[in-house]
This record gives C-alpha cells, structure tokens and sequence, in this order.
C-alpha cells in the first residue's frame, strides 16, 4: 500500500544500486524490439537503464515490461500525474479566482491609497487576461493610485525559491517558481524580425521600465539557425531595465522569438501593471510591497481563471513547469485560514492514489513539475497511472492535454512521415541523463495501448532518446491484431 512517509520523503543524492540493475525483471509476452535493441547498443546505453511498460488498454494485458519496478527519474512524464490527479480531485470544470481590493478611499476618480491584488492561485493568469482585469478596474472609474500595488500572495506558503538552485540558469522559463499571485508565468519574450532593411527587436509583452537597446544588423546568406550570430546581455540602471542586443541578423531568417523571465515574480507583476495602467491613460507611481491585504481593504473586483480542463493542456502539451507546480499546489485544497504547501499537496496525491488502490511505494514526488532529481517512480506504475487515467471520467480530457505525434506540442516536429500522424498522445520528459515518455497509441488495427519509457544513463541525449522514443512507438503501432 502507499507509504506516506516514502512518498513525502525527498532522497538528495538517491542512486539506483548497481545489484537492483542485476535483478531487473525482463517480463515479454514480446522480446524486446530488434529495432530497440540495436539502439541501445549503437548509443551504449546498457538494457539495464532502461524502463519500458507497453500494455493494452480495453484488457490490461501486458504486452512488454522491461525493468518496469526500477525506481527512476521520469522527468516531465510526472507531470501525467499531476494532471490526472488534479481532474479528479478538483474536476474539470474547476476555476482559480484572482481579487482586487482597494485599501482607501475613492473620491473623483481617484483611490486615495493602495490597491491589492490578492493571487487564488491561477495557474495561468496571462498578460491578455492581466490586461482585462486592469481595463476591468479602469472601467469603474478610477483613474488615479496614490499609492502601491499590494501583492496578497499568502494562499501558498513556501519557502523562498532560488531560480539558480537547478541549474544555474536563473532566467530560463522553466525554473520560475510557483506563487498565488503569479501573473504571465513572469515571462517576458523578446522577439526579433526583419523589416524594411532593419533590424527590429521588441519585447512581449511590454513592462515599465524596460527598454531595449537594439545595435544588431542585418547580414546576408542563408538562413541556418535564427539564434546565431547575435548576443543579448540584461542589465539593471538605476530603476530601468535594458536588454541590449547587438550581432547581426541574417536577413534571410523569419521572425525568431525566445522567453526569458529577467525579474522575480512580483518586481515582474508590478512592472507589467504599471505599463498597463499607463497604457490605459491611468496615473501610478506607486511602488509595490507583497504582504496579507489589509483588514480595511474592500473589495473591487474578482476574476475567475480559464477552467482546469483548458489549463492542462499547457501543463502536458508544451510542458511549463510553473503551471504544473500552482496545479499541483491546488490540490491541498487552500483558504485563507489554511494556505497550501507543497507537503499538504503530496499528501492530497496519496490520499488519492490510495482511494483508488494505485499502490505506488517506490513514488517520491517533489513539486509535480519533473524538474527535480529527486522525483521517482517505475514504468510499472505509470502504466497503472495511464491504465487508470484510460478508465477515468475525464479520459478525453487527459488525452486532449497530450501532444499529438506530429501534430502539436512537444511532439510537433516528430514522425511527421510516419503513419503515426495524429494516433498517439504522448507526454515527453527531458533531463541531462535522463529521456521519456509516457501516453498511448492508437495501433493501426485501431486497438488502444499504453506505452512508457524512462531511460537514466549518462549516454542518452536528447535526439538519440527520441530516435528510442520514436522506435517504440512504431513498434507498438505495429503490433499485430489479437
């Protein structure tokens, strides 16, 4: 059965042990795949740091298991987990809501104080949505702060997060932190095009105080890869940001694009709100403090967020860790007498796992995301996961959030040549030493199976995993009818 105190334990330093390895289970009613076999060998990657489990969907028959109950790192693949919990604990149709509050008096047009923002947690609070509460607020008629913003961000209660804590990389989207007031991700994407002989470089969407130093020029030749031959550095002036871009372009490439999150979370909110304030015709000059809304703040406005059926789809399609880490953060359920943690919320996925008898001891969950290295479990049981999730009453909505093989999302750009166009839906997942995936396909005899495969081996890489990844999946597109 589930163990609480395994599951909400983390393992720092946690090695599969080499005897473990020895032992793996090898279970084929089919050997594994010639095709499989050849890659691994090809690419060094021993039989032993590989997971697969391949079962059919209307039977539950197993169809291939390999090592499937050796603990491993499965990387964005949790992230199934995640999702699937999520719909059936809070349920599809479930919807965050975001709160304004005015903490003064509003005379004339103008509020003689602070205004609040108290966050509920939405997982994906947009710039367009953003844009729309601001117009919202605008719209009653006050034209004027005197005062902050007022960041309420006490729904969650968490520990200060470091984005260089992962990997060094503080400014990549995916190590962005979670926050019950998170606004746009905190994601500022620059974007880069040619037009009319010039070089024009501007950021979306806009926030005060940014501005872009722009000294590339165009060059001639063929377009290769749009990301280089140019440089951009971020750097802080006294209360402005500037991005400076300089190198040349190649006048042959289409618009490229990129997101980088160059502020922490609320200096970001406040930034994006000052600017759409202003762009609305508003005065605010306010600066902004993160801190519990005051007893004497009334309320304003209130904005429900997209329902939890559209949210997963940016959670498992293209994989945005922020969003899996607020999904999974709603799930223990909070108020504001009772904020939620990232302990309350692996509980609240035990609790879950255990009512519907998916016994998982060798789980250990950190944030619901994958980019952890402490995050663990076996193919075996994502297979029940994805056997679970098949049998669940939201299947459609789970398989909808799952990339279509050459289709869209993570998979977009994958056998586009092959007859599996558009007949799986797969999660994939990404980590130095670590590739896989995690869905279901739909064979050509039109019979449905599961498919899971982890692979934790310093010789894997990105485009070799996905030549394995992509092996499978033809293999069991293929399997013969029964």
């Amino acid at each position: 059965m589930f163990s609480r105190h395994i599951f909400g334990r983390l393992l720092p330093g946690f090695a599969v042990c080499p005897v473990l390895l020895l032992l793996a289970t090898n279970t084929f009613a089919h050997p594994l795949p010639d095709s499989i076999a050849r890659l691994l060998r090809d690419y060094r990657i021993p039989v032993s740091a590989v997971s697969i489990d391949v079962r059919q969907m209307e039977t539950g028959r197993s169809v291939l298991s390999l090592n499937s109950d050796i603990s491993r790192t499965p990387a964005s693949v949790i992230k199934i987990l995640t999702t699937l919990a999520a719909l059936e604990i809070l349920g599809p149709h479930h919807q965050w809501e975001t709160r304004y509050l005015a903490d003064g008096q509003v005379n004339k047009g103008v509020l003689h104080g602070d205004l609040v923002l108290k966050g509920g947690g939405d997982p994906f609070l947009t710039a367009e949505q953003f844009w729309k509460q601001v117009l919202h607020i605008r719209q009653m008629g006050i034209q004027a702060i005197t005062g902050d913003l007022v960041i309420d961000n006490t729904l969650f209660r968490l520990p200060k997060h470091d984005r260089s804590a992962f990997d060094n990389e503080p400014t990549r989207l995916y190590n962005v932190g979670p926050d019950a007031a998170l606004v746009n991700s905190s994601a500022t994407n620059f974007v880069i095009q040619p037009l009319d002989g010039r070089v024009v470089v501007f950021a979306s969407p806009p926030m005060a105080g940014l501005e872009i130093e722009n000294k590339m020029t165009l060059s001639d030749g063929k377009c290769s890869r749009p990301g280089n031959g140019w440089q951009y550095d971020i750097r802080r002036k006294d209360a402005k940001i500037i991005a400076s871009f300089t190198g040349k372009y190649r006048r042959s490439c289409d618009q490229y694009s990129f997101g980088r999150s160059i502020v922490p979370n609320h200096e970001y909110t406040h930034r994006l709100f000052a600017y759409l304030w202003a762009s609305t015709g508003g005065v605010f000059n306010g600066g902004y403090r993160v801190e519990q809304a005051s007893r004497t703040a009334r309320p304003l406005a209130a904005h429900a967020s997209r329902p939890l059926a559209d949210i997963i789809t940016g959670v498992n399609k293209f994989s945005t860790n922020v969003l899996a880490r607020q999904l999974m953060l709603g799930l223990d359920t909070p108020d504001e007498n009772n904020p939620a943690t990232m302990e309350g919320a692996r509980h609240a996925i035990g609790d879950w796992l255990e009512a519907n008898n998916l016994s998982m001891p060798r789980l250990t969950l950190d944030n619901g995301s994958g980019l952890s290295r402490q995050t663990r479990i076996t193919s075996g049981n994502l297979g029940e996961l994805l056997q679970h999730g098949w049998r669940s009453n939201f299947r459609a909505e789970l398989l909808s959030s799952l990339s279509l093989v050459a289709l869209d999302g993570t998979m977009k750009k994958r056998l586009a040549d092959s007859r599996l166009k558009g007949r799986a839906r797969i999660k994939t997942g990404w980590l130095k030493g670590v590739r896989s995936m995690a869905g279901y396909v739909n064979a050509r005899d039109d019979t449905w199976y599961s498919v899971t495969l982890l692979i934790e081996s310093g010789a894997v890489g990105y485009r070799t995993g996905n030549r394995i990844q992509d092996a499978l999946l033809k293999w069991v597109y293929d399997l013969p009818s029964r």
